[in-house]
C-alpha cells in the first residue's frame, strides 16, 4: 500500500512538471516574434496574439529576407512592388491601392519598391 501511494505521488509530481515545461515551451513560442528588418518595420503594439506593424518602404529600396507568420495587411498608399517568394525564389510584380486589404498566409519574402510613392502598410501578424 505504501509503495502503491509514493508510486501516485511520484507520478503526480512527474506529471506537474511535465505540465509546467509544456506550458513554458507554449508560451515561449507564443510571446516570440520574428525580427523583422530596419528601418522598414515599426512595431505599434504586441501582446500573446497579435503585433501591429507600420512598414515603410521608400521608392528605390528593398528590404533583405525575412518572414512573418500569417498576418492581414491594409495598403494606406498606392504602390508598386517586387515580391520575391524565398520558398521558390519566385518573384512576382504587384501593385497595391490605397484601402486594398487581404490575409497573407505565413511567408518568408523580400520586397523591392519599384514604384515612385512609398509602400505604406499596416500589418496584423497572427501569434
Amino acid at each position: 500500500m505504501k509503495t502503491k501511494f509514493l508510486l501516485f505521488t511520484a507520478g503526480l509530481l512527474i506529471g506537474a512538471m511535465l505540465l509546467l515545461l509544456f506550458q513554458r515551451l507554449i508560451n515561449d513560442r507564443k510571446t516570440t516574434s520574428e525580427v523583422l528588418p530596419t528601418p522598414f518595420y515599426v512595431t505599434l503594439f504586441e501582446n500573446e496574439e497579435i503585433r501591429i506593424i507600420e512598414h515603410i518602404i521608400k521608392p528605390g529600396e528593398k528590404e533583405p529576407k525575412h518572414s512573418h507568420p500569417s498576418m492581414y495587411a491594409y495598403f494606406i498608399e498606392d504602390t508598386e512592388v517586387i515580391v520575391t517568394i524565398e520558398t521558390d525564389g519566385s518573384e512576382a510584380v504587384r501593385s497595391f491601392k490605397a484601402g486594398q486589404n487581404f490575409l497573407v498566409p505565413a511567408v518568408t519574402h523580400s520586397i523591392e519598391n519599384t514604384g515612385n510613392k512609398r509602400l505604406h502598410t499596416i500589418l496584423v501578424e497572427l501569434k
